[in-house]
């Protein structure tokens, strides 16, 4: 058990949970969350749950906005530059990540 929680707690030197890791999974699950959220605010039935759905989803895109702007002052996500470098990052990211799990 100690060896899985050093893997994931970052002290194995191959894989490390780092913060650009934890954001990109928040910012994953709050796109979730907004997801879900609309597809309820459409299909409910009555206005008073229409609007605690649209409540909660302006809270998700809210807090996605939030991380969104963290992620890029961090520094962490790039959004202007050009796609090739975009490309190339993604590149050296992916083989970092199988480099990691061999």
């Amino acid at each position: 058990m100690a060896s899985l929680l050093q893997n994931i707690l970052g002290n194995d030197d191959d894989f490390k949970i780092n913060d650009q890791v934890i954001a990109n999974d928040t910012l994953m699950g709050l796109k979730g969350s907004a997801t879900a959220y609309l597809g309820a605010t459409l299909e409910s039935s009555t206005p008073e749950i229409r609007r605690m759905c649209s409540e909660f989803l302006s809270q998700s895109v809210m807090a996605h906005e939030g991380m969104t702007a963290l992620s890029i002052k961090k520094g962490w996500y790039k959004p202007y530059i050009s796609p090739e470098e975009q490309i190339a990052q993604t590149f050296k990211q992916s083989e970092w990540v199988l480099n990691a799990n061999t």
